[in-house]
């Protein structure tokens, strides 16, 4: 059997890059189709590096090509961990207003207990100033309490009186030896002031 002619020995076929060499190349696909971050990763940054995100893998061109952890997009656990300081620090504040409202009720209710203090107590001033004001008009209408026109009946001493009245009497007195009448005159109490 006849050989077969040769085959013409094609092209080589490309050799297959290196995964280095993939990664460059991705990057720099991604830095000419992709627009420039307007903030850069952690690493782009500490390096001051332009930053390229590509946006079928969240990553920037320079972390893919450095093969390095980009934080580009905020991990999904540091979400969860803002969220659940976000809840607790909602509920703190809930609970410090519900505590300052609670406070707020306490004060009112103080004030409004002191302000029936202050009702209670001046009702009593004034009754206490009613009294006071009534007995010292009985103290005073008592001190000037006028005399009866007519001489009570017999109050033992009524006689007594009569005779230090009559101008005999001061005839009589001239008479006495020396203070002999006063010294054995026995004067009654008088009678006790009705209120």
């Amino acid at each position: 059997m006849p050989k077969d002619p040769p085959k013409p020995r094609s092209a080589r076929a490309p050799r297959k890059l290196s995964s280095t060499e993939e990664r460059r190349l991705r990057a720099q696909k991604i830095c000419s189709r992709s627009a420039e971050m307007p903030f850069r990763c952690n690493r782009c940054e500490e390096k001051n590096l332009r930053c390229f995100v590509d946006t079928a893998t969240g990553h920037c061109a320079g972390c893919i090509a450095a093969h390095a952890e980009c934080s580009l997009f905020v991990p999904e656990k540091e979400w969860e961990k803002a969220e659940e300081e976000e809840r607790a620090t909602e509920l703190a504040l809930a609970r410090s207003e519900a505590e300052s409202a609670r406070l707020r009720v306490e004060l009112l209710e103080v004030k409004s207990r002191k302000q029936e203090f202050a009702r209670r107590d001046l009702a009593i001033l004034r009754v206490h100033d009613q009294v006071q004001g009534q007995a010292q008009e009985v103290e005073s209408s008592s001190t000037t309490v006028p005399l009866p026109l007519d001489p009570p009946a017999d109050l033992g001493w009524s006689q007594a009186n009569n005779l230090l009245l009559d101008p005999s009497f001061d005839q009589f007195l001239a008479n006495l030896p020396d203070g002999s009448f006063f010294d054995n005159l026995v004067v009654p109490p008088s009678p006790p002031l009705v209120e």
